[in-house]
């Protein structure tokens, strides 16, 4: 499914955690920053014994993070990442800097790296629901499915009342194909939330995979009331229609939309599929005919109209839309044209 999204599909908001320390000043410029991050001194002279060791100044590190925040606040990621980088080195156990460091490597589209940064939170003691939540995101989107689910799940035992983290663990739970772990926590979710459209529209979806036309009926229509104008949940509601028999119910839903909304996937296909089940092929050739006129380089488009075409006996101009196709590089198209020229 897209969504977004889910299905409809979309880049999933990480949660921006925040500290802030009372009384410090905010707006330390750069050279400042380096200043209160303690890396030792410097030596005097060629002569000069070796430095201390850095001592820890928790109002420093608490300066420093302010500073970052702002710098984050200002778009500086790469700005950031040299300050926390540096910062790091001398307060290596301090989990806010790897969830600050992990919040900027996920800003900067490094969404690997960024869920290293979170496990290292987490071991060193930033164990909450929020911080498990976004190291679930960003191993969600680093293909990490496994980690995600466990993240997801922590995220959902630490924050009970939290309605995302179930959401988040269902729709990678539909990833891995695991679909009733997936509608157990669906219906959590809506249980906390029952206004959420997509964990409805998500709900239909794995209803008709498994052949429940009502159910599935029921659950897209709760979809479709809570986001009329999410074609996803059309989609959703007219397979369902086209499963239970009612084609033109079907059509008439679909055929309501925008000619660019008819253009997403998978639309102009289940328009196709109930013009063929009311037998009107050439009405399904004359909605493939009329996008591929459109869209001049889709021969995917070319060849469907050619097929339909076929399919309702209009032999002259399934060849002209099949020699079209075949023109725009289709791969099945030669073989339409010589069957056509029998």
């Amino acid at each position: 499914m897209t969504h977004t999204d889910p299905p409809s599909s979309s880049v999933l908001a990480l949660p921006v955690v925040r500290y802030a320390a009372a009384g410090l000043a905010i707006g330390l410029g750069i050279v400042g920053v380096y200043w209160l991050i303690d890396r030792g001194g410097s030596a005097a002279s060629s002569g000069a014994v070796a430095p201390a060791p850095p001592v820890r100044d928790v109002s420093k590190l608490d300066a420093v993070l302010n500073t970052i925040v702002t710098v984050k606040g200002d778009g500086e990621f790469g700005t950031a990442e040299t300050i926390l980088r540096e910062a790091i080195k001398t307060y290596p156990g301090e989990p806010r800097l790897y969830v600050e460091y992990a919040e900027t490597l996920a800003a900067l589209k490094r969404p690997e790296e960024a869920y290293a940064m979170y496990e290292r939170a987490i071991a060193s003691g930033e164990d909450t629901g929020d911080i498990h939540f976004a190291a679930g995101t960003v191993a969600s989107v680093s293909g990490k499915l496994e980690r995600a689910v466990e993240h997801f799940a922590a995220a959902q035992a630490k924050s009970p009342q939290d309605w995302k983290a179930s959401l988040f663990l269902a729709q990678v739970q539909v990833r891995l194909d695991r679909f009733d772990e997936a509608k157990k926590n669906l219906l959590i979710a809506v249980q906390l939330k029952p206004d959420l459209g997509i964990a409805w529209g998500t709900l239909a979806e794995l209803a008709l995979r498994e052949n429940k036309t009502k159910m599935a009926l029921q659950h897209v229509a709760k979809a479709r009331e809570l986001e009329p104008d999410v074609t996803l949940w059309r989609v959703i509601q007219g397979r369902a229609l086209v499963r239970d028999a009612k084609p033109e119910e079907a059509l008439l839903l679909l055929t309501g939309l925008s000619t660019f909304e008819q253009r997403e996937p998978g639309v102009m296909q289940l328009m196709g599929q109930s013009y063929g089940l009311l037998k009107r092929p050439l009405d399904a050739a004359a909605l493939y005919a009329n996008a591929a006129s459109t869209d001049t380089a889709r021969a995917d488009l070319a060849f469907e109209a050619a097929q339909w075409f076929e399919r309702g006996g209009d032999t002259a101009k399934a060849r002209e839309w099949a020699e079209r196709a075949a023109l725009l590089g289709d791969p099945n198209a030669a073989a339409l044209i010589q069957r056509l020229a029998k």
